[in-house]
């Protein structure tokens, strides 16, 4: 970390600085706000969408989702951009397998998820300077509680990362984050009539990290809304079940509840907290005959502080494995 911290300081003035160690202190405190380093959580924000606060019903899921991240700007905290060389895109291709079954818990549908990421150029804080090849990243399980109502649906989570991707401190090639982490979730879908054809969501994750292996360094605490604003059409089928299709505007926030901490970050840069915003549109569609649902969203990034600011793009297609409801698809 020191090291990164130096070489930023170096592009910023053209000087090397390492010699004069009265120097380096007094740079800090000047030229900080352009070479603010904030570490990543895992919640990689945008992977939720329109009606991100309804659980699917009761059945097992299998799918497949694509996340494309890139990006070639860093934000200060005054929102001016850092010049910086160069410019990344993150990939991540997830295998995910959820269930929802019959069972009720306080009234709520009991489900559980478990996700199997595979990356590439995992961002670990605000650098360019990013180079890995695919390859497995941090997994992620989880559980689900999800409340049906007539004009409404909440969901309640909890999800835990695992560390299972590979994480020196300091490489540029890790495509992991080196911690655990916990994580509540609450979200909500709200029906804006009578027949259901307009309906505004919103999730609330709030992710607590450990210190990263081999460090000490911990992320401070990150909090991701996302959700939107979406019209379902229907179109008849011979079947019992149509097809259902929702055009809307998804978007996201993301920020730092609390500042990064530990011994291994510059006095200057502990307590800093970043945050980001993101809209666009958003397709999504459910083919009762294969049982497969697809998902398109777009999503470009603003109002970017202390991090970096890009756009997000995502694919995804769901397949129902088995039905639990009463009418099978």
């Amino acid at each position: 970390m020191e090291t990164d911290m130096v070489d930023c300081m170096r592009r910023s003035m053209g000087l090397d600085l390492r010699p004069v160690l009265i120097v380096i202190f007094a740079v800090f405190f000047f030229i900080v706000p352009n070479c603010e380093a904030q570490y990543r959580g895992d919640h990689i924000a945008g992977f939720f969408g329109l009606a991100s606060g309804t659980q699917a019903p009761p059945g097992f899921y299998v799918g497949n989702l694509l996340y494309v991240y890139p990006t070639d700007t860093i934000k200060d905290s005054n929102g001016n951009g850092i010049s910086l060389p160069g410019s990344l895109t993150m990939t991540a291709d997830v295998i995910l397998a959820n269930i929802v079954t019959s069972y009720k818990l306080f009234g709520a549908n009991v489900g559980g998820s478990i996700a199997f990421p595979f990356i590439k150029n995992r961002i670990q804080f605000d650098s360019l300077d990013v180079n890995s090849s695919f390859a497995y990243s941090d997994m992620f399980a989880g559980v689900t509680l999800g409340w049906h109502r007539k004009r409404a649906d909440i969901t309640a989570g909890y999800n835990l990362y695992i560390p299972t991707g590979s994480f020196s401190p300091g490489a540029t090639n890790n495509t992991g984050l080196g911690m655990w982490a916990n994580e509540l979730m609450l979200g909500s879908t709200v029906y804006l009539d009578s027949k259901r054809t307009w309906n505004a969501a919103a999730n609330f994750a709030l992710e607590f990290n450990t210190d990263k292996s081999g460090t000490n360094i911990r992320p401070g605490d990150l909090g991701t809304i996302e959700g939107g604003l979406a019209r379902t059409f229907y179109k008849k089928t011979s079947g019992p079940i149509p097809i259902v299709m929702n055009l809307g505007v998804a978007g996201y926030a993301q920020f730092k509840v609390t500042g990064d901490s530990g011994s291994d970050i510059p006095l200057p840069l502990q307590g800093l907290k970043d945050h980001v915003f993101a809209l666009g549109p958003e397709f999504n569609m459910f083919l009762p005959g294969p049982r497969l649902s697809f998902v398109v969203r777009y999503e470009p990034e603003f109002g970017a502080r202390v991090r970096t600011q890009g756009q997000t793009v995502l694919f995804s297609v769901v397949w129902v494995a088995k039905s639990f409801a009463k009418h099978q698809p």
